[in-house]
């Protein structure tokens, strides 16, 4: 297939302000469709209304393609347990549990929410990309962190279970989330940190040197800076994108609901 200009957002985690600039912004620069690489919710105030916009926009319209959605660990607590997570994140998914069965706004549509979630996989290929929320080698929950490009076992254990995404047998490139970090790890050891809005830049030769490129999160970054961050990937060439967000009203929606960790607001303007 022509890979079309995708925009490949991750970790919205019910922020409803950053997800709504992130969809504009991305839409007003061509995208032709969304890749939401998982954790849709968790943590933020607004669940069902993320659920909402994520899924018209998944659907395409308006000249845009359909587009496709990954299972994140959120999406897997709220479908099991969540025992693993610590206590905030306990306390979030437990919330957002409970709004998601309400069926939002209108309480009609919790049977779509939860079709929606149960149809998600942990990770897709499709030819010109591999996409996982964590890793290629554990989806759900690995993370992918800076340091970790001086960690040759690890890197070469994930770019070793990488899939072919062209008829040539070639597996190029994954894109991921997870650490809510953005940065492209290269197979030769290389690994490049984003400062902010940057690119287009031609990733090169991936069926040479592989890349794993990390997109950042929407909903709450984590790598001292507060702007959301996606990235757009035309099949060759990447963007990332950095953008400020009306954090004051998600900390609002957050701090409004006394389920919810105090916490999971401060930690927005910090960026952490």
């Amino acid at each position: 297939m022509t890979y079309p200009l995708t925009a490949l957002i991750s970790d919205l985690h019910s922020n409803l302000p950053a997800l709504s600039t992130a969809l504009r912004d991305a839409r007003e620069r061509g995208a032709e469709r969304f890749v939401c690489l998982g954790d849709v919710i968790g943590y933020g105030a607004r669940p069902t209304e993320c659920l909402e916009l994520l899924m018209e926009a998944l659907a395409g319209g308006d000249g845009r393609k359909p587009g496709l959605c990954l299972q994140g660990n959120h999406e897997y607590a709220v479908l099991s347990s969540g025992e693993d997570f610590n206590p905030n994140a306990r306390r979030a998914i437990d919330w957002t549990r409970d709004q998601i069965n309400l069926g939002g706004p209108s309480g009609e549509r919790a049977l779509a929410y939860w079709d929606f979630l149960g149809g998600l996989e942990p990770f897709l290929v499709e030819e010109g990309a591999m996409y996982a929320h964590g890793s290629p080698r554990d989806p759900v929950r690995e993370y992918l962190l800076p340091r970790d490009a001086r960690d040759g076992a690890k890197m070469q254990g994930n770019f070793d279970r990488m899939r072919a995404v062209d008829p040539d047998g070639h597996s190029g490139v994954c894109f991921v989330g997870h650490s809510h970090v953005p940065g492209i790890f290269y197979e030769d050891g290389r690994y490049y940190r984003p400062r902010g809005t940057e690119g287009p830049y031609d990733l090169g030769n991936l069926s040479r040197c592989r890349a794993i490129v990390n997109v950042g999160s929407v909903g709450q970054p984590r790598d001292g800076d507060r702007r959301l961050s996606y990235a757009l990937f035309d099949g060759r060439n990447l963007s990332f994108v950095r953008l400020e967000y009306d954090v004051s009203s998600a900390q609002d929606h957050i701090r409004a609901v006394p389920e919810l960790p105090v916490h999971l607001a401060d930690r927005l303007a910090l960026g952490q």
